[in-house]
């Protein structure tokens, strides 16, 4: 049963973000398996609820791949004295946000300071503050912590607020099964009526979807904001960089405010690996801290998976961490930023392109042989690294983000009919991954 039940987590792992896995899924445990029929052990009667609403159908497929039959699950908690307390699905229960993704571990530079500094006024002062409060920046940068951390201080300030946290695919997999069943009404009190503040992961998932489930998500949004309910929404992106969405919704992200999260910078690379180490019980000397910061600049996650590499390499091999540990364990990190592609190595192969000079690209001028290669250096930018559009527009000469916004939509318009275009952004592009 316990192979079974962890073949069953590989494939779910996949399908959810890391913070998912660990919070909602690990912790379950397969402890019954009798005619056809399941039995997760679970925390309590809360989560149980929560599980069943995001988590069960994923479980149950995952189940039925493994073991090529039909199944059915049941639950038991932890706790036998909470087994009266048992209970099924309903819009009125919600997570409680205990993990360690609070406002405590959250490692504060210059790259992330503003959206902290939001997120902890909308924690203290929810509705009142910042709303909505719109988070956006690349992969691995610490959304989904700032998230979490809004609710778990939330809850600590006032334990009767409702909270719910949902990441956009699973907001969609609801709304999609609750007009299967006709639930509708169901959907509606959970996030309307039956919520104080939601926290809504990946927002630009919503890019490209159908008339009615916008008009939902719109409805959705002005019953809470109305009400002086907090909405959170965080985004790979900025609000008017996301594709396919109604305008009447973009209007809505921006009334608010809007915080971007960009890659850390060095001091705070440095700040982030001590922290980590110093909570999974490691030493971990400055020099070797150093180099694991120099070589992997762009992903907060990407560092702790470093640090829980060379922890790993330590234990098994015996041997204290050194620089020389370090560099053996972990060069396929090294490597791997080795060849990504920065800004700098976009301007010069643009600029040797166009015959221009990296100075053209940053200067102020207008001329048309330098704003086309400056708004192709800009949609190269945004598309091959993690800076955020005021981090491009700042290494453009200090422009502002809308600047780099209406250069990159430019761009993406004359690809549409301009094959010299469509050819130089193909060579470009095949020369930066070489």
């Amino acid at each position: 049963m316990e192979n079974v039940w962890q073949e069953v987590l590989d494939k779910v792992r996949p399908q959810v973000r890391p913070v998912e896995f660990r919070n909602w899924l690990k912790p379950v445990q397969a402890v019954e398996w009798h005619n056809g029929t399941v039995t997760l052990l679970v925390k309590d009667g809360e989560f149980q609820t929560w599980f069943i609403e995001h988590y069960e159908p994923l479980v149950v497929r995952a189940l039925e791949a493994v073991t090529q039959k039909p199944l059915e699950v049941e639950y038991k908690f932890k706790n036998p004295e909470l087994f009266d307390r048992a209970i099924t699905a309903s819009a009125g229960q919600h997570p409680r946000f205990e993990s360690d993704y609070t406002f405590d571990g959250f490692v504060v530079g210059s790259s992330n300071h503003m959206a902290y500094a939001a997120a902890k006024a909308v924690a203290n002062r929810p509705g009142r503050a910042y709303n909505p409060l719109f988070i956006y920046g690349g992969t691995g940068l610490g959304k989904t912590h700032l998230l979490y951390a809004i609710g778990h201080a939330a809850q600590q300030r006032d334990p009767r607020l409702r909270v719910v946290y949902i990441t956009l695919d699973t907001y969609l997999n609801d709304f999609y099964s609750s007009v299967r069943l006709k639930r509708m009404d169901q959907f509606r009190v959970k996030y309307r009526d039956s919520c104080d503040l939601l926290l809504v992961d990946d927002v630009h998932f919503l890019s490209g979807r159908g008339e009615r489930t916008q008009f939902e998500f719109f409805h959705a949004f002005n019953a809470l904001h109305s009400a002086h309910k907090q909405i959170v929404l965080t985004s790979d992106r900025f609000p008017r960089e996301i594709p396919d969405i109604e305008e009447r919704l973009l209007s809505r992200f921006e009334w608010g405010l809007i915080a971007d999260i960009s890659a850390p910078e060095m001091d705070t690379r440095m700040a982030i690996l001590q922290h980590k180490a110093v909570q999974v019980g490691l030493d971990l000397p400055g020099d070797v801290a150093d180099l694991i910061a120099r070589e992997v600049s762009d992903n907060v996650r990407e560092l702790e998976s470093c640090l829980n590499r060379l922890q790993l390499e330590s234990i098994t091999r015996k041997v204290p961490i050194t620089i020389k540990l370090a560099r053996e364990s972990l060069k396929s990190y090294f490597k791997q930023q080795a060849r990504k592609i920065n800004i700098e190595n976009i301007m010069r192969v643009v600029s040797q392109r166009f015959s221009v000079g990296v100075d053209d690209l940053i200067s102020k001028s207008r001329k048309k042989n330098f704003t086309t290669p400056r708004h192709v250096s800009m949609y190269l930018a945004r598309k091959f690294t993690l800076l955020s559009l005021p981090d491009i527009g700042k290494k453009f000469g200090g422009r502002d983000h809308t600047s780099v916004i209406s250069g990159i939509r430019k761009i993406e318009r004359n690809l549409k009919v301009d094959t010299t275009l469509q050819q130089d952004i193909e060579e470009l592009e095949s020369r930066l991954r070489r």
